[in-house]
């Protein structure tokens, strides 16, 4: 089971469609979980072409934009075609209950699958053993958000050893100050800090801005990312343009990016007004020289 995020890029292009390119969807894979960031439009044949599994996944929905969801009624459809009966979790903005609802009723799909529905406006939405998921709002209209997944912290490795040395027996004991929760042995209390070596393991964070202009809301949140993913709809010479249509120039992205500290950036979500996409890198990189162009397909580990 690997320790590592597989990031795969499903759609990299922004609403007009683009041949290359499919509408923004992003997985994210994490031992035994898979997120789904937005489900643009084919979403379900990227999904089939990377060979991403339809049974075990959560949707996060940065908006509710059509270029982000058109793909959403499709995917869920297709579930039901192939019998999966686990349930699937969608986590986005205020109305992604109603949305969803409107869009079943449409189209007549009654799904033998529970659908639970998560609305946020910011913070915490979801938490496992593994990693937690936080939602925080950007600058591209009402309900409109990034979300950031970011590991637990570890509390130390186990020392095996030292359990038995102390005749602490194998089970919940073990389980229990693995935990960070004290025990008791032969009317003795035991602290994890006494069983546990420090682990050198940090937390792994990765945040994704949906669409979004500059907002020092992104920098905010994005400080000392492992890898930031960033709107990139238009090149530096349309900046005006970005400001109207509440979207970020690659040099935007790049900005973000340095004044946040993060360790890679990847734009994505670019329109075809980037007439030459290595020209747009390398204005990145002038700004923060660890950027990367996403493209359909592009997996990344982290």
């Amino acid at each position: 089971m690997s320790n590592k995020f597989t990031v795969t890029f499903l759609g990299t292009s922004s609403a007009p469609p683009q041949v290359e390119r499919r509408q923004s969807s992003v997985a994210i894979q994490y031992r035994n979980h898979t997120l789904l960031v937005d489900a643009g439009e084919a979403t379900q044949v990227q999904l089939l072409k990377y060979k991403i599994s339809f049974s075990n996944l959560t949707i996060l929905l940065t908006h509710l934009h059509s270029d982000h969801t058109l793909g959403l009624i499709g995917l869920l459809t297709t579930r039901s075609l192939y019998n999966i009966s686990k349930s699937i979790t969608i986590i986005g903005p205020p109305w992604t209950s109603s949305f969803i609802f409107l869009q079943l009723l449409a189209y007549r799909l009654y799904p033998e699958y529970d659908i639970k529905v998560i609305e946020t406006g910011g913070g915490v939405v979801m938490s496992n053993s593994d990693f937690y998921i936080e939602s925080f709002p950007v600058s591209h209209g009402d309900n409109c958000l990034g979300y950031k997944i970011i590991t637990h912290k570890s509390l130390g490795v186990f020392n095996v050893d030292r359990a038995l040395e102390k005749n602490i027996p194998k089970g919940k004991k073990w389980k229990k100050l693995q935990e960070g929760y004290p025990i008791e042995v032969e009317n003795k209390k035991i602290f994890p800090s006494e069983i546990l070596d420090r682990s050198t393991k940090n937390q792994t964070k990765i945040v994704i801005t949906g669409d979004t202009s500059l907002d020092d809301n992104v920098i905010n949140n994005s400080a000392m990312a492992d890898l930031l993913i960033h709107d990139s709809t238009y090149p530096m010479i349309e900046a005006e343009r970005a400001k109207k249509h509440k979207h970020s120039t690659c040099t935007d992205a790049a900005f973000v990016a340095k004044r946040a500290n993060v360790k890679k950036l990847i734009l994505t979500h670019f329109s075809e007004l980037h007439k030459n996409l290595a020209e747009s890198l390398r204005d990145a990189k002038e700004i923060f020289p660890n950027s990367i162009v996403a493209y359909d397909g592009l997996e990344i580990e982290v």
